[in-house]
């Protein structure tokens, strides 16, 4: 998922985990059984990574290519 340097592994894995537990949340509070609920988090978690890879590969598609700040002179 992580690929140069358009978001941070740890941070696309909480916004995966997030969409994971929202599913586990709503399903709990619809009044799902336990299974069900587990159910939907893992779902949530196969919707998490489908829309964080879809997300990061349009990033790269849509930010420019920026200056490496090392080689910069001051």
């Amino acid at each position: 998922m992580s690929g140069r340097g358009f978001g941070s592994l740890p941070l696309q894995i909480g916004f995966v985990l997030i969409i994971a537990l929202s599913g586990v949340f709503v399903s709990i509070q619809a009044g799902a059984g336990i299974r069900f609920a587990l159910l939907a988090g893992v779902g949530g978690l196969i919707v998490g990574v489908v829309i964080t890879w879809f997300v990061v590969r349009n990033l790269r598609d849509v930010m420019p290519d920026t200056p490496d700040m090392s080689d910069r002179e001051w």
